[in-house]
């Protein structure tokens, strides 16, 4: 990490308080890094009771806005996985996360859901274990918002030329990355969820992913877990960037077979593959290709993206807030009636469609390819 600490963000004036979108969007003073930092360095020295640290702490979509104006190139989402984590030793665990907690350990996701059940509902046998060793993951976000749409992105991938894709074994599907335990402060839980599925990715070439949280833990979250894969992997944006010759043939054919004139895109930059990873340009590769047009920015420029409010599980751990964010997001943003938003981040889609007026659609990347692309799809 950098020279940045839990010390500077505490003893700062909070100057970043302005591109907070939380301190903005709900007026929550506490979501702030220097509170927060505040609030744990007080935990520590006895003079805060953890609840009350733990519940500031929890207050954050580590969407990284604050770096922005930053001299110090913070770090704050890392910091707060390790005030988080330290918080949940002392069994301090706001309700949000505790109810996440609790509906993670029925089910084995944040969602409730049977993800295996969801994907093998909704692709048929072509689409699992082709031996390709370029293994797509839907995340169990997808399967619990667009389940059934999956069997549709293969089918994308088998019309771009991509046969080496593949959904996992039937017999052998992966569960849980553990992104929410290490949102919530977990520690061992996500350890114990990345040494369960370390091996299995480790057998594949590539892993491409539309979940970006899914990805944020594996490159990020299980080293620091020590369980560091040695495979590719991939947003599902970057893999497509090796098909841009076959998304503009069948951009063009789409057009001349069955669309109207092209929409206004507007690319919504998401903080988790944006900011944090530095991927996003492949969005907008990957739309250009298939329409011949590069979209605009959701935000003032690419660089400073807009939080939709669901980073991290904010909209599992505290859905009010993360709904206030989502409409602050959208709040002086011109948005033409029959215009779509297209984000990087498939979390972003409910976040972003709840706030967004009518007439306005939000799409991620691979439903608007579906959407674009269906009438030359196989």
């Amino acid at each position: 990490m950098s020279e940045h600490t839990a010390r500077t963000c505490a003893l700062c004036p909070r100057l970043c308080r302005f591109a907070c979108p939380v301190a903005a969007g709900d007026g929550d003073e506490t979501a702030t890094p220097t509170t927060m930092m505040q609030t744990w360095e007080l935990a520590r020295d006895g003079k805060l009771g953890w609840d009350v640290a733990a519940d500031a702490l929890s207050r954050c979509t580590g969407c990284e806005a604050c770096a922005t104006p930053c001299e110090f190139d913070p770090d704050i989402p890392s910091l707060l996985y390790a005030a988080r984590a330290e918080a949940w030793e002392q069994g301090a665990v706001p309700d949000g996360a505790k109810a996440l907690h609790e509906v993670y350990l029925r089910s084995g996701n944040p969602f409730g859901i049977d993800t295996a059940a969801e994907l093998l509902a909704s692709a048929s046998d072509e689409d699992f274990d082709r031996k390709g060793r370029v293994l797509y993951w839907p995340g169990c976000r997808e399967l619990a918002e667009r389940p059934e749409r999956q069997g549709d992105v293969m089918r994308l991938f088998r019309s771009l030329g991509a046969d080496h894709v593949s959904l996992p074994a039937r017999q052998d599907l992966p569960g849980c990355c553990g992104g929410p335990l290490r949102a919530i402060g977990d520690e061992a839980g996500l350890s114990m969820a990345a040494a369960g599925l370390h091996q299995y990715f480790e057998r594949q070439r590539t892993w491409v992913t539309p979940a970006t949280d899914c990805l944020q833990t594996v490159l990020k979250g299980w080293p620091e877990s020590d369980h560091a894969l040695a495979v590719e992997v991939l947003h599902v944006a970057e893999y497509l960037t090796f098909f841009k010759d076959q998304l503009a043939d069948l951009g063009r054919a789409a057009m001349e077979q069955a669309q109207p004139s092209l929409p206004t895109l507007i690319v919504h930059d998401a903080c988790g593959l944006a900011r944090r990873l530095d991927r996003g340009a492949a969005v907008y590769d990957v739309l250009e290709a298939a329409t011949g047009v590069r979209p605009s920015s959701f935000g003032p420029t690419p660089e400073r993206t807009i939080c939709c409010g669901a980073g991290d599980f904010h909209d599992l751990r505290r859905p009010d807030a993360a709904a206030a964010v989502a409409r602050y997001a959208v709040r002086d943003r011109e948005l033409p009636r029959g215009s779509i938003v297209v984000t990087g981040d498939a979390s972003c889609v409910a976040s972003l469609g709840s706030a967004t007026p009518d007439g306005v659609e939000v799409h991620d990347l691979v439903g608007f390819l579906l959407s674009w692309l269906d009438p030359v799809l196989e």
